[in-house]
């Protein structure tokens, strides 16, 4: 009975500590920033910024419940930019394409490291995050490539709308409602037990981490058309502010059941807000990755599962 308890209680903790957190970020900055946050200007902001995080969360989100971390999804990004960025001057429809298609590359490729040579994710995507950061100093030349000015009328508030809003709907159904997502759960939970079931791992490895490259060059192709350049600091804050959205939304980095997409939408409007309100009150970006390294640890602390973390997969 005391057993059962203290489940309901853990249980409870785990569904209610991110709306908690969420509540808490919104009314520190609300009253810190003289009532700022959420005036017209900064909710513009604030979709601007939440949608990247959003986004890369949703990926994120199969991959987590795999037990799987993926710390090359920011390098990957700029990587993509870069590529889309180059297509754009030859002609800008195929910026898209191109930026999608090098992130599936990219991916693709240390997903093959980690399925057929068997290395660890965590050191896998940790070598690609390296590698990537160096790859697109060599694509760009070692400066800021500047994409067609006519490319920038592209990132309207109806495109970032679909965007947003296809990016949870797909997410949400494949995630709560479809094999895939129920399959990713269960390797999360004992992969031994999901191969020796007949399930190929391998293969549902190989498709997260082709979704995390297609998000990620997804995410490349937004940033050129919002900001109009590609360079080395594409994406350098997005690995640690998806990260952190994961666990603030109370995401198991051990993966399994427990895993719910509602984590992706809440840890990203915490990270979000939390992005917002320190911009607001005038922190520079080291300062900002410097508070949320803090979070990261203590959410850490906070969510991790000592008892059925094995190992890093």
């Amino acid at each position: 009975m005391s057993k059962i308890l203290q489940k309901l209680k853990k249980t409870d903790f785990q569904t209610i500590f991110p709306f908690l957190g969420l509540i808490a970020v919104l009314i520190f900055f609300e009253v810190s920033t003289g009532g700022r946050l959420f005036t017209g200007k900064n909710l513009k902001a604030v979709l601007n910024d939440g949608l990247y995080i959003i986004i890369g969360a949703t990926g994120y989100a199969f991959m987590f419940a795999m037990g799987i971390l993926d710390f090359s999804i920011g390098a990957n990004m700029a990587v993509s930019c870069a590529a889309a960025c180059l297509a754009a001057k030859i002609n800008p429809l195929l910026a898209i394409p191109a930026a999608i298609l090098t992130g599936m590359i990219l991916s693709g490729v240390l997903g093959l490291i980690h399925v057929k040579a068997h290395v660890d994710a965590f050191i896998t995507t940790l070598a690609g995050q390296f590698i990537f950061n160096g790859l697109v100093l060599i694509v760009l030349n070692n400066s800021i490539q500047q994409a067609p000015l006519s490319m920038l009328k592209w990132f309207t508030l109806p495109l970032k709308l679909v965007i947003l809003a296809g990016g949870l709907a797909v997410g949400y159904m494949a995630f709560e409602h479809c094999v895939y997502g129920k399959t990713c759960k269960l390797i999360g939970s004992c992969e031994e037990a999901a191969r020796q079931t007949g399930i190929n791992v391998g293969r549902y490895k190989m498709c997260g981490f082709l979704t995390m490259g297609a998000i990620a060059g997804l995410l490349g192709f937004i940033s050129l058309i919002r900001t109009g350049t590609a360079s080395s600091q594409t994406g350098s804050t997005l690995m640690m502010n998806v990260l952190n959205a994961a666990l603030l939304g109370g995401l198991p980095m051990s993966g399994g059941p427990t895993t719910k997409f509602r984590g992706v939408i809440i840890g990203s409007l915490t990270m979000a807000f939390l992005t917002s309100g320190m911009t607001i009150m005038g922190y520079n970006v080291n300062t900002q990755q410097l508070v949320k390294g803090l979070i990261f640890l203590i959410a850490i602390s906070i969510s991790f599962d000592r008892k059925n973390m094995k190992v890093i997969k």
